[in-house]
């Protein structure tokens, strides 16, 4: 396939391209969105509807555009893009029920953080993740940096806490007031919420669940919430 060139900051594709990256509520209209780096669109599991490039690439997909380096980064955001972006179907939230491992982020908002939760959690076998209103958009630019393309591959779903509370059982809240976790004995299905760390657990996981908190030495009050998570993670899903 002939790649189309395009040479213009204002072409219509460039604007629709950095919108996607820019704006959620226009990614959830489009139901696409834009990644960049050759390495994650290569690991993209379906197929790419469009991919744009500095040089002919050998990368699959239904249309191909080649761009300055100008274009490219205006597109990706990035000050030294890798020369590759691709626009993207946007992977449907799924039914989480049945899930034995569910991991709930609620009003996370440094999307690096969110990434690396996502990352944590698949790689930790974690079944699904949940997000609750005030959480970052798993498919903001640098969540899926970070994520490393964890998102396509974990099975999501946006929820409210009052859905949350009805569908969810054996819940688990990281907060520095609980039980230590080498204390616990684990038994799925298990679900954990992890909060923001400015703010903590949120007034409605106060009856939810039970807490587990991680000891820490020499006076350090917390830990970043994705070190937490991952800490977390990993002991949870150690179960017989």
């Amino acid at each position: 396939m002939l790649a189309k060139r395009i040479t213009s900051l204002q072409h219509p594709n460039v604007k629709h391209w950095t919108e996607l990256r820019k704006n959620r509520i226009y990614r959830m209209e489009s139901k696409t969105i834009l990644i960049a780096g050759k390495k994650a669109i290569r690991e993209f599991p379906h197929s790419i509807k469009s991919l744009t490039t500095l040089e002919p690439s050998d990368i699959d997909a239904a249309e191909k555009f080649l761009v300055s380096e100008e274009i490219l980064k205006k597109i990706t955001g990035l000050e030294q893009p890798d020369g590759f972006a691709a626009e993207v179907p946007m992977p449907s939230p799924q039914e989480l029920s049945g899930k034995n491992f569910i991991l709930i982020l609620d009003q996370i908002q440094d999307p690096g953080n969110l990434g690396t939760l996502l990352r944590s959690a698949l790689a930790l076998g974690w079944e699904g993740v949940i997000a609750t209103p005030g959480t970052v958009d798993f498919f903001n630019d640098k969540a899926l940096r970070a994520g490393q393309g964890a998102i396509f591959r974990l099975p999501y779903s946006w929820q409210e806490p009052e859905e949350i509370q009805q569908t969810r059982s054996a819940v688990w809240v990281a907060d520095l007031i609980g039980k230590p976790l080498a204390s616990i004995s684990w038994r799925p299905p298990l679900t954990l919420i992890l909060s923001s760390e400015g703010q903590g657990p949120s007034a409605w996981t106060r009856n939810i669940g039970h807490r587990v908190s991680i000891p820490m030495q020499n006076s350090v009050e917390s830990i970043n919430v994705s070190a937490a998570g991952a800490i977390l993670l990993y002991a949870m899903r150690q179960t017989p």
